[in-house]
């Protein structure tokens, strides 16, 4: 019989047992040597199996909840206004300027399109100032530079538009005392021609029944206008001179007139004056009489009688 045993183990105090604790506590250091000299080879001077690559230097910098950044990119206010972009460097037609330079050297600035300002007719890109030399009303031509762009550029005439009428066209003469282009209508000017050169050089006296005319101070002398014209009348009778022959239509009270040999005539002019309604002056033969409200001095009564 076996008793078991249940007190503390007293151990192997044996010879082997403790050749064996020698032997096992050898291999256990050897093992580790082993480790350790493996450890170290890997550390040596051949290359490792795996090397990680270096980190790379990051470029953000982040804005701290405490600093301002230097500089908004969306100016406002005053900086905003410096930034804007300069409109003669980009403009477009029916853009504004006014010439606060020379006549000889154009320096533009923004306006209002008021009359004395320059109005831009049209533009070109990457052009030379000759482009503008057949576009319409455009009298000058500038290069502001920097925005590869020729501005033609038309003069606002502080006289009005008239300075533009061509040969044909009608002008009027508005409230404000400006010069408009206008529907034919009677008491209108028709344009019958344009002169061009220093004001007072010229004279229109070659045109027949000629009665009238504007002198345009240009914005140079070079481009100051001679308007030649002559009122627009109701019929030929306006133009008509004393012993004209007329050939005569319509009522007593509506006639017309036009301008006639005489073997081909009715009537023929007895007296003329630049009264209205001068009625006692033709002394009773019959008469036709009329007035412009634009041009009064145009005003007329024409005595005529039958043949």
């Amino acid at each position: 019989m076996t008793n078991p045993h249940n007190g503390p183990d007293q151990g192997d105090d044996s010879p082997g047992s403790r050749l064996f604790g020698k032997v096992g506590m050898a291999i256990v250091i050897e093992v580790l040597a082993g480790l350790v000299i493996g450890f170290l080879a890997l550390g040596g001077e051949d290359e490792p199996i795996y090397e990680p690559p270096a980190p790379r230097e990051s470029t953000y910098e982040p804005v701290l909840p405490d600093e301002e950044p230097s500089q908004s990119p969306f100016p406002t206010g005053p900086e905003a206004e410096e930034t804007t972009t300069d409109a003669v460097a980009v403009p477009e037609a029916g853009d504004c300027f006014t010439n606060e330079g020379t006549t000889d050297v154009f320096a533009l600035e923004s306006s209002s399109c008021d009359p004395g300002a320059f109005e831009v007719a049209d533009v070109y890109s990457g052009g030379d100032t000759d482009d503008c030399d057949g576009v319409p009303r455009s009298l000058f031509s500038h290069d502001p530079g920097g925005g590869g762009a020729i501005l033609c550029l038309t003069y606002l005439h502080p006289w009005g538009e008239a300075y533009y009428a061509e040969p044909g066209e009608c002008v009027t003469l508005l409230d404000d005392g400006a010069y408009a282009i206008t529907d034919c209508d009677p008491g209108d000017y028709q344009v019958l021609e344009r002169i061009w050169g220093e004001e007072g050089s010229y004279d229109c006296s070659e045109w027949e029944y000629y009665n009238g005319s504007v002198d345009f101070p240009g914005y140079i002398d070079e481009q100051d206008l001679l308007l030649c014209m002559r009122i627009v009348y109701p019929d030929d009778i306006g133009f008509a001179g004393v012993d004209t022959c007329m050939y005569a239509t319509g009522a007593d009270d509506d006639m017309h007139f036009a301008f006639a040999d005489c073997s081909q005539s009715n009537v023929y002019v007895t007296g003329r004056t630049s009264d209205y309604e001068a009625y006692d002056f033709c002394d009773g033969y019959g008469w036709s009489t009329w007035q412009s409200t634009a041009f009064p001095d145009h005003s007329y009564t024409v005595c005529w009688a039958w043949l």
